[in-house]
């Protein structure tokens, strides 16, 4: 028969000390050297471990934040889950991962299985809920967003600008003489932000779009995608709205014997950690992922600075390697934005920092 569990009655008693003695040296309150010596040495002789859930229920508070992301799969929101990691641990307390797999109903079932597990607060990666639904699923309990996919409601939120690092990754191309750039999109908020600053950076240089196709953020769209880009032959670049379809994209081109810059520039968004390693080396906008989920940890715990302003902007930045270039056959006069000074090999290690909330 196993021995029954060690409660802090029998702390105290291992410890001469009163219950609420031990209580408070386990919670980190003030009692005299002799007493916390005393308790620990008792605590270890016990194995006496805290029951955090009985502590919830006396003190409203489980020390959990609750996360709800797409899945395990994409490299950026592990970053971001990360950096909520690294916020939380500053604050003793801990997150409890939920995946939903961008289904709004999974969605409602984990916020409800988190707040049945009495967290303190949700971080919400890429919530679809309806504001209506969401609150009802979610009750009283914080929300902090990243990159909401659904209507914003009232809670804090971070987002990346992606109209900044869209236009950057055109002007980079359209500088080294590109003129046809086609796109590979995603139908996600995030996918129609970045294929409407795409048309509007395109439109103010004066420059032709190329096809623009739906690769569904993931690997296997962006090669069944590529399909329709690299059948055109006037199309010199492509600027793809994340790196896991650019992946695709140049796995297609290989396939084709079409070289990467030297017969078509790539360009990716999000720098994941492996972006750097492929061949050729993906030019693509750095999105901070781990910084973002540090933002979204403190607006969960603290609340946004200014209520009135609950959206944190985050600023990416272009990092160019070596998948960018100029086009074999040059279109146009002559670039439509100034040529950098910057050589295709140069990356940027300066990211733009997530202000303190």
């Amino acid at each position: 028969m196993s021995r029954p569990r060690p409660t802090i009655h029998d702390v105290a008693r291992e410890a001469r000390a009163s219950i609420a003695t031990v209580s408070r040296a386990l919670n980190g309150g003030v009692v005299s050297a002799a007493a916390r010596g005393r308790i620990e040495d008792a605590v270890a002789r016990l194995g006496y471990r805290r029951n955090d859930v009985a502590r919830g229920l006396v003190t409203g508070r489980s020390g959990l934040i609750g996360v709800v992301l797409p899945d395990l799969i994409g490299p950026l929101y592990a970053h971001m889950a990360r950096g909520i990691e690294d916020v939380l641990e500053e604050h003793g307390m801990h997150a409890m991962l939920v995946t939903d797999h961008l289904e709004p109903n999974a969605e409602r079932r984990a916020i409800e299985l988190l707040r049945a597990r009495q967290v303190d607060g949700l971080v919400l990666i890429g919530s679809r809920l309806e504001p209506a639904d969401l609150r009802e699923a979610a009750g009283s309990v914080p929300i902090a967003h990243v990159q909401r996919d659904g209507p914003d409601d009232a809670s804090p939120q971070v987002r990346l600008d992606d109209a900044a690092g869209v236009r950057a990754a055109v002007e980079h191309l359209a500088a080294a003489g590109h003129r046809r750039i086609a796109h590979l999109a995603g139908t996600r908020r995030d996918g129609v932000e970045r294929r409407e600053a795409f048309l509007a950076a395109m439109a103010e240089g004066g420059l032709e779009p190329g096809p623009i196709v739906d690769g569904g953020f993931t690997e296997e769209g962006g090669e069944a995608a590529a399909e329709v880009v690299l059948d055109d032959p006037n199309v010199t670049a492509v600027f793809c709205a994340s790196d896991r379809m650019a992946v695709g994209l140049l796995h297609n081109a290989q396939r084709r014997g079409i070289a990467v810059p030297d017969d078509l520039s790539v360009v990716g968004f999000d720098d994941l950690t492996w972006a750097r390693y492929l061949c050729p080396p993906l030019t693509t906008v750095r999105q901070p992922g781990r910084e973002m989920g540090r933002a979204a940890a403190r607006l969960v715990l603290h609340g946004a600075p200014d209520p009135s302003a609950p959206v944190l902007r985050v600023t990416p930045t272009l990092v160019v390697r070596a998948s960018t270039g100029p086009p074999h056959q040059r279109a146009g006069d002559g670039p439509a934005f100034p040529v950098p000074a910057t050589t295709a090999e140069e990356v940027s290690h300066q990211d733009q920092s997530v202000p303190q909330t």
